[in-house]
């Protein structure tokens, strides 16, 4: 098992389940902005020790789009906690399933980036 997924594995009982750290886990998103979500909510030595794994190069496989991930956790902090959208982004569900959603919610821009992730093969 490599470092960042030891990292991260051991820190999942801690991180507060709807914070932005605990969304962008969830959603499998890079080391780097699981890191950056953590300085965001406050939870530093975690963001602290998964930057340091990443100065030594441990986790450097990159998961396929996972940007767009990325994209999808800082896009639910401006949607209505309530809508269909914000639940199945929380929740880390399939692109499919949040674009089918977000198009029902009329999020237009958001459901062009997920196109587009669909057809490059992140599910």
């Amino acid at each position: 098992m490599d470092t960042i997924k030891r990292i991260i594995d051991e820190a999942k009982g801690s991180v507060p389940t709807h914070s932005r750290t605990a969304m962008a886990i969830r959603n499998n998103c890079a080391p780097e902005g699981i890191a950056t979500f953590a300085v965001k909510d406050g939870l530093n030595a975690l963001a602290a020790s998964i930057f340091m794994a990443l100065e030594v190069g441990d986790g450097t496989d990159k998961k396929p789009l996972a940007c767009v991930r990325t994209r999808l956790v800082e896009a639910y902090q401006d949607l209505p906690l309530d809508s269909a959208t914000a639940k199945l982004i929380a929740h880390g569900a399939r692109l499919e399933e949040i674009s089918e959603a977000a198009q029902a919610d009329g999020l237009n821009g958001l459901v062009a980036m997920l196109l587009e992730a669909e057809q490059e093969g992140e599910q």
